[in-house]
């Protein structure tokens, strides 16, 4: 049987998307690489048809995930500062929070990142930089960009960590109405 021209990177994209959502929810370190492609329903040997090794595929998936995270900001124009709020009610969620599978990478897996490899270093500060400039342009501000990005992944952190629900919800409506007197004042400084 014959594939398509574009199956090998049909393949590689699915297994990213794949490997990336059971990397968020189990770790990317704690999962083998049997796990990782079989998120994908694929073998080891499949796997290592698209990449050298588990640190090249942790490089990609980390490339793939940002850019996802990142295209939820595509198409707001500076000072959109509605679509900002609604991005922000959503990253700062209870769903967001209990499904890390298919979230923003950054709370899930950047720990791991810290211990990793400078070519998967590099990879993510390369998507947190196109992240934050993405948030710069519509805010107008590169500390706001940054504080905004740290204080939400840093609530979602604690709140996956936390036990009891009351004290997750606590937590993210104080950061959500922090996060919305941080945004109100870059609307008033433009």
């Amino acid at each position: 049987m014959r594939y398509p021209k574009d199956h090998k990177e049909q393949v590689r994209k699915q297994l990213l998307l794949d490997s990336g959502s059971h990397a968020k929810a189990h770790g990317f370190a704690a999962s083998g690489v049997d796990a990782l492609a079989g998120a994908a329903g694929l073998t080891t040997g499949s796997l290592y048809k698209h990449f050298d090794n588990k640190d090249a595929l942790f490089s990609a998936l980390i490339t793939a995930e940002l850019g996802k995270t990142k295209r939820r900001y595509d198409g707001l124009e500076a000072g959109d500062y509605t679509a900002m709020q609604k991005i922000l009610t959503s990253y700062l969620s209870m769903s967001h929070v209990r499904d890390a599978a298919s979230g923003c990478p950054v709370p899930s897996l950047a720990a791991e990142v810290a211990r990793s490899s400078d070519a998967v270093k590099n990879a993510f500060e390369t998507g947190v930089l196109e992240l934050k400039n993405a948030v710069e342009d519509i805010t107008g501000s590169s500390t706001v960009a940054w504080a905004l990005m740290a204080q939400n992944v840093g609530a979602v952190m604690i709140a996956r960590a936390m036990q009891r629900e009351a004290t997750k919800r606590e937590l993210l409506a104080a950061v959500r109405t922090t996060g919305t007197d941080l945004l109100s004042a870059a609307q008033s400084a433009a």
